[in-house]
């Protein structure tokens, strides 16, 4: 009896639910405390970005982390070894 009562209450509530969908182009509403935006402003720019690149640095300078801590350098000379990465020792 319990289980049909929440059967029923569960499929009435989602043929509720389904009704307040929102359908079609969505737009933003306007503002509600400024006055709204200019058309030249809701117009999309197709404009390169310039992104700020980090400072130039030396081969011999170090990295550091945020807390302070030496990032190692990778050695381009060093041999990876990809042949020994699927057996894992339980040490």
């Amino acid at each position: 009896m319990k289980k049909t009562i929440l059967v029923t209450t569960g499929i009435a509530l989602s043929s509720v639910l389904t009704g307040c969908g929102i359908r079609g182009d969505l737009e933003r509403p306007p503002p509600i405390f400024s006055d709204p935006p200019s058309e030249e402003a809701q117009t999309p720019v197709d404009a390169p970005a310039e992104f700020a690149m980090a400072p130039e640095r030396s081969d011999d300078a170090a990295y550091y982390n945020s807390l302070g801590g030496e990032i190692p350098k990778p050695d381009p000379e060093a041999d990876v070894g990809e042949d020994g990465l699927g057996e894992v020792s339980p040490e």
